[in-house]
């Protein structure tokens, strides 16, 4: 996938679990030499809301509305061990 320290992001545009979240779960449970490296609310322009409990980001439609909203997508950042 990518030697030691590399890091991967990998981002959907989908709101559907199946398609974001659940592959990095997955992942995550199969492969040790494969952590989760959280997004930081300063890396998207403080939005703290953008950022789940597990430190990836996810947007909604709902997101920034005051300015005509945003696409929904998910993207987590990983490293390799």
């Amino acid at each position: 996938m990518t030697k030691p320290g590399g890091l991967i992001v990998f981002c959907t545009c989908s709101l559907q679990p199946e398609e974001g979240p659940a592959h990095i779960d997955a992942l995550l449970r199969r492969d040790a030499s494969v952590e989760r490296l959280p997004i930081q609310p300063v890396e998207v322009g403080g939005l703290d809301s953008l950022i789940d409990a597990n430190g990836d980001l996810r947007t909604l439609p709902c997101h920034l509305s005051e300015q005509g909203g945003i696409d929904g997508f998910f993207a987590a950042r990983l490293r390799r061990r």
